[in-house]
């Protein structure tokens, strides 16, 4: 049996901790048993401490290599004991998360160590009932589908940790993940989307790169790494989409051609200079304020926008699917179920003009009575 075993960084950035490797009857498995030290020892004590531990390793090792028992037995014990799920969720995200979805990545693990109220949580403390507990108090704290994505990508970590070996079982596999609707109050209306056009907004190209973004539906990573050799000259978009990897290729409206500006020569320019997404957002709360637009608008209220807007022209969902690059109608049919819950406020918002003419009539009548 192959064994080895690797330095892995704990968050300090000083010490390490040891990372066994093990090929057992044909399969890779790993485990971490309590062994960590200095990385680079700057004393007697530190460096006599790494000296043992090293030893320790080698020791533990050979014994693996010809005790299968052993190593079936340490592998039991590598289950769940002593991983802390938190920093399991950083390598996570720095190793194989997307990196247009990092940040929500980021604001899952946060919400959930508000939720945890302890700066560790260990996997052997992750069960089916924790996990019900944590998607209702998503449920009751956030809006729209954020909960759905919060829990999905939680639901994604915990999949890779099992296969990591930190749990035995995938405690998550039996839970249901139901999408919800986007509140009302992550669209703008038109009249919106034309206040903001003839507000001031103190980036000029954040300006430009939203409202392109409500006429086109394309996520903030991708317009901010539009470059102008996707803008063919019959203005036509043409992307591969950061998220997805599916291509999209959409005609431009003449209002999103005019906010491109002037083409620059270099096919590989941007087309819009755009600062971090955390500077955007700061610039668009300010901005949306000025525009006095009461709602808490976040630059992926743009693409629920332009789906919106697409669904209350009476536009197919198979061709509002196509311009959103979606892989299936199922995410395109949120947007479908959100105009229509729009549709039913206006409507709910209109006078009871019935009622009202009941009352005067009724009052008319007593004072002619009278």
């Amino acid at each position: 049996m192959s064994v080895s075993y690797r330095e892995i960084k704990l968050k300090d950035n000083k010490r390490v901790t040891l990372e066994f490797d093990l090929n057992l009857n044909g399969k890779r498995r790993m485990f971490r048993p309590k062994i960590t030290y200095v990385e680079n020892p700057k004393t007697a004590e530190e460096r006599q401490e790494k000296k043992e531990k090293r030893q320790l390793a080698d020791k533990m090792r050979a014994r693996l290599e010809v005790d299968e028992l052993y190593a079936t037995n340490m592998l039991d014990k590598g289950f769940q004991c002593n991983k802390d799920f938190f920093e399991y969720c950083d390598e996570f995200i720095e190793r194989k998360a997307p990196h247009c979805e990092m940040r929500t990545y980021r604001a899952m693990v946060e919400k959930l160590k508000t939720f945890n109220k302890r700066k560790k949580l260990f996997c052997s403390d992750i069960d089916e009932e924790f996990l019900v507990s944590f998607k209702d108090y998503l449920n009751t704290t956030l809006n729209g589908s954020t909960p759905f994505n919060y829990f999905k990508k939680l639901k994604r970590i915990i999949k890779e940790a099992t296969i990591a070996k930190h749990f035995k079982v995938d405690p998550s596999q039996h839970i249901k993940n139901l999408k919800g609707i986007s509140a009302e109050k992550d669209i703008l209306t038109l009249e919106e989307t034309i206040s903001l056009s003839e507000t001031h907004c103190s980036n000029d190209n954040v300006k430009r790169a939203f409202l392109f973004s409500c006429l086109t539906g394309l996520r903030f990573c991708d317009v901010k790494a539009l470059v102008w050799s996707s803008i063919g000259r019959d203005n036509v978009l043409t992307v591969v989409q950061i998220k997805t990897k599916e291509k999209l290729v959409m005609p431009l409206h003449p209002n999103a051609v005019e906010l491109l500006g002037k083409r620059k020569k270099s096919g590989e320019s941007l087309v819009f200079d755009l600062p971090t997404h955390t500077g955007c957002l700061k610039i668009l709360r300010k901005w949306t304020s000025d525009a006095e637009i009461d709602k808490h608008i976040t630059w992926h209220c743009s693409r629920h926008t332009f789906a919106t807007s697409l669904v209350f022209e009476e536009v197919g969902i198979n061709t509002v699917s196509s311009l959103l690059g979606h892989k299936d109608l199922k995410q395109t049919q949120i947007y479908v179920r959100t105009a229509e819950l729009s549709k039913t406020n206006a409507i709910n918002k209109l006078p009871d003009i019935f009622v009202n003419s009941t009352n005067r009539a009724n009052k008319q009548s007593r004072i002619n009575g009278k």
